[in-house]
């Protein structure tokens, strides 16, 4: 019956590891305001891309999540059930 509670604790638990291990990816790309034909190419100072492996732990923490909501009105309503309300 524990079951589910526990795997969905398990995948917020890996997802959390996976996006705190996933190194984040500097931006690679160039970019240009308004001067096409300058020389010096823009490019902000710590700008971040977010990396699959970060868009991958959210997912699993997400669903995770709605795990423990799913059983919690599963537990929910089987109780209601029992009590006869």
């Amino acid at each position: 019956m524990l079951v589910l509670p526990v795997a969905a604790a398990a995948a917020i638990v890996a997802g959390v590891v996976v996006m705190v291990a996933s190194t984040p990816q500097s931006a690679s790309f160039g970019w240009f305001a308004y001067a096409p034909l300058s020389s010096t190419v823009f490019s902000p100072a710590g700008a971040v891309v977010i990396g699959w492996g970060t868009i991958a732990g959210a997912a699993v923490v997400v669903l995770g999540i709605a795990g423990l909501a799913f059983w919690a009105g599963w537990m929910l309503a089987r109780s209601r059930a029992a009590s006869g309300r």
